[in-house]
């Protein structure tokens, strides 16, 4: 009795387009930096002629592996162009809009990335299904909620920040704060910026300026002129004293 092999189940081997291959070819190239499974993949199909048929199994594998970011890309990409030529986009839509964007300006973080696949599954799951335009909505006020969350954590610690920043810089100083108010270290920090801006337009400075463009030299040369005006005198008396006396005279 001879018995019969069993036949494979299973989907049989997916035969892939050349023209498909040859996008994903360029697809990769475009990538910067690459992986080196995206670098087997490039010289694999370049020197196969994009025939997927005629690659060995291991080959076949290590395309098909490759190839599943590349369909996800090709899916987000052909739902944006769908939606972008829309007149009046649902407020759904135009959240993946604006996400798919980013993606293309490689803004996204995973988890913003993760949010934009889903939304695009959801999508076309809501169109194949028929389902209420409630199920979009629902999740997309899910997300509002979650960039909303997100956003004020990101206000808070750079507020944080800012707020470390500002103590060290007082601390490197040598400038002792510690029982000063918020309001009083506002108003240190804005009176010397203002008082930094004044001299910056200073008749002086401003020739000075003229004599060195660099804005670090011209400081620096304009505090060496003010320490020259400071020896200059008439009958033993500096100059800078007699100007002191003579403006506020006229006050």
């Amino acid at each position: 009795m001879t018995l019969e092999k069993p036949k494979k189940r299973g989907r049989p081997a997916q035969l892939l387009q050349v023209a498909e291959l040859h996008g994903f070819v360029e697809f990769l190239l475009e990538k910067d930096p690459r992986t080196e499974l995206q670098n087997q993949v490039i010289d694999v199909l370049q020197t196969g002629g994009c025939n997927f048929e005629m690659l060995s199994e291991a080959q076949q594998i290590l395309v098909k592996e490759a190839l599943k970011p590349y369909r996800e890309h090709i899916k987000l990409k052909l739902l944006f162009d769908e939606l972008s030529i829309r007149a009046k986009p649902t407020e759904y839509e135009t959240k993946f809009i604006e996400l798919f964007q980013a993606y293309q300006n490689k803004e996204l973080d995973l988890a913003e990335t993760n949010i934009l696949k889903t939304m695009c599954t959801r999508y076309y799951r809501f169109k194949a299904q028929q389902l209420q335009l409630n199920d979009l909505e629902l999740y997309l006020s899910q997300i509002q909620k979650k960039d909303a969350g997100k956003k004020r954590k990101a206000e808070n610690q750079r507020k944080f920040a800012i707020g470390g920043a500002v103590l060290a810089a007082f601390k490197k100083l040598n400038i002792d704060i510690s029982d000063e108010t918020p309001e009083q270290i506002i108003n240190r920090i804005m009176n010397t910026q203002k008082f930094h801006d004044e001299v910056l337009q200073s008749e002086i400075f401003k020739e000075v300026l003229n004599k060195k463009k660099d804005p670090s030299e011209a400081k620096a040369l304009f505090l060496d002129v003010l320490k020259g005006l400071a020896t200059w005198e008439e009958v033993e008396i500096p100059i800078y004293y007699l100007e002191i006396d003579s403006i506020l005279k006229k006050q």
